[in-house]
């Protein structure tokens, strides 16, 4: 048999193995982790009306813009995504320094409206940002980034996202307190000197920024609305209202998210159908309709 022959069996062995052990392990494609920018800080008006913290523009899954932030866990440089919906530091586990840090919890898991779900232990970090001292905090160690169960594809098909792999290591959520999420320490109401207990976020992309502990003169600029109070004591996202043209007056909490997906949600599970009023005779059927929206995502859910 020509040893020619022979090669070219073998070569055809080899590709239909690989192409087996590919399909088998999902072949995903390496990451490489991201490396955060310089941290930059300045006093605003010699620190009388707050601390500027300079943030960045990344993109993101789907080429959706998303706030980056710099900080230090544990002495070493981490690019994360500052999120004002969530609360707390939600970071890969395979970018910590260490792999012995102190265990504070269980496994928690958290799911995202593009349809991944991270999951990881709680532990202690020191966290710390723009040179200032450490602080401890309980985070999350996410060790495993999918799809959720039901979800055939997603942006976590390949075991990592935007946000947890190749654009960001994690989730730097300073966002309200939510009932339904006891997982991690809200990062910035840790902070030293009680400097992170108000702060605005400057969303504009050209130049986006964290300003610490605003003066009351900058802060009266804008229009407030007080957080809610529920009866377990836990402080909620405002309410709003969203009138539906003549058909609806719904009212929901808004959330006001710099990690969200551009849109408006209404919930109308529980409102009668009607008819839609860009076609005659066309019936709005109950369910969840979105609503494109030039700001960042407010979800809004039934009170």
């Amino acid at each position: 048999m020509p040893k020619s022959f022979l090669r070219g069996r073998l070569a055809v062995v080899l590709l239909s193995t690989s192409v087996l052990s590919c399909a088998l392990s999902s072949c995903s494609t390496p990451i490489v982790t991201p490396t955060p920018p310089p941290p930059a800080a300045s006093l605003l008006n010699g620190g009388r009306d707050g601390v500027v913290i300079a943030l960045n523009v990344e993109r993101s899954d789907r080429g959706q813009s998303r706030l980056g932030l710099p900080i230090q866990i544990d002495g070493k440089a981490v690019y994360m995504m500052l999120d004002t919906g969530t609360q707390g530091v939600r970071v890969l586990s395979s970018v910590l320094p260490r792999k012995d840090y102190p265990a504070v919890g269980g496994r928690t898991s958290m799911v995202f409206a593009n349809d991944a779900q991270v999951s990881g232990p709680l532990v202690k970090l020191p966290v710390g940002f723009v040179g200032a001292r450490p602080f401890d905090v309980t985070a999350q160690s996410v060790d495993d980034v999918r799809c959720q169960p039901g979800a055939k594809r997603c942006v976590a098909m390949d075991g990592y996202t935007g946000e947890f792999g190749w654009a960001f290591s994690g989730l730097f959520g300073v966002g309200a307190e939510q009932p339904d999420d006891t997982c991690c320490t809200q990062p910035l109401r840790a902070l030293p000197g009680n400097i992170g207990l108000r702060y605005i976020v400057h969303a504009n992309l050209a130049r986006p920024y964290l300003l610490l502990t605003p003066s009351k003169a900058l802060s009266s600029e804008f229009t407030m609305f007080p957080m809610r109070t529920g009866s377990d004591g836990v402080r909620k996202w405002p309410a709003g209202c969203v009138q539906v043209a003549d058909k609806m007056s719904f009212c929901a909490p808004v959330v006001f998210s710099t990690g969200g997906m551009d849109m408006i949600r209404i919930e109308t599970d529980t409102t009668p159908n009607w008819l839609d009023d860009d076609s005659e005779g066309k019936v709005l059927k109950q369910g969840n309709h979105l609503t494109h929206h030039p700001a960042f995502f407010s979800i809004l859910k039934p009170l």
